[in-house]
C-alpha cells in the first residue's frame, strides 16, 4: 500500500507527513534531468524520516504539530527571520535531494558498515584511502540544510560587544 502524502504548507496541517508533494518532487527531478525509479510517495516518506531526525534552528510553533516546521525564532542566513508560517525553500530542496539520493541507493539513514582498509576476494583486491567515508555523503543535502540545522540544540544567538 502506498502512503498518502499530506503536505505541510506552513499552516500546521493536521497529519502532515511531507513538506513537498509528489508533483513538486517530480518537477524537481525533471528540472535536473533525473528519472525517478521508485514510488514517489515511499521516497518522500523515507526522506522525511531523515529530515525529521535533524535538530533544526528555532522552536516548533505548537507542541502537537505533526512536523518540525513551521518554526519561530529561526533566522535566514543569520540576518533575516523566517516567517512563522514559512517552510524554507532550502528545506524543500533538501527533502527532494534526500528523496533522489534514496532512489539512487544513497540513503542518509543507511546503517554504516565497519570500515574496510583492505579486502581480497580471489584475484580482486580493494583498499580504501585512510579517512575515507564508510558511506556515500550526498553533499547537495548538506548544502541545502547548512543554515537550517542547529549546532546548539535550540535558538542560536549572535553575541558581540556593544
Amino acid at each position: 500500500m502506498t502512503a498518502t502524502i499530506i503536505v505541510e504548507d506552513g499552516t500546521i496541517v493536521a497529519n502532515a507527513n511531507s513538506y513537498v508533494s509528489t508533483a513538486t518532487l517530480a518537477t524537481y527531478a525533471s528540472d535536473r534531468g533525473v528519472t525517478i525509479t521508485g514510488t514517489q510517495e515511499d521516497l518522500l516518506i523515507k526522506a522525511m524520516d531523515y529530515i525529521e531526525s535533524l535538530n533544526f534552528i528555532g522552536l516548533q510553533l505548537t507542541e502537537d504539530q505533526a512536523l518540525s516546521w513551521p518554526r519561530s525564532g529561526a533566522r535566514k542566513k543569520k540576518i533575516y527571520w523566517y516567517d512563522t508560517d514559512e517552510i524554507p525553500a532550502d528545506l524543500i530542496d533538501a527533502l527532494c535531494e534526500t528523496a533522489l539520493a534514496i532512489d539512487a541507493g544513497n540513503s542518509p539513514l543507511n546503517d554504516l558498515e565497519r570500515a574496510t582498509s583492505k579486502e581480497k576476494v580471489g584475484d580482486i583486491e580493494v583498499e580504501y584511502k585512510d579517512g575515507s567515508a564508510s558511506s556515500v555523503i550526498v553533499k547537495k543535502i548538506n548544502a541545502k540544510l547548512k543554515d537550517l540545522i542547529s549546532s546548539d540544540g535550540g535558538i542560536g544567538f549572535n553575541v558581540g560587544k556593544a
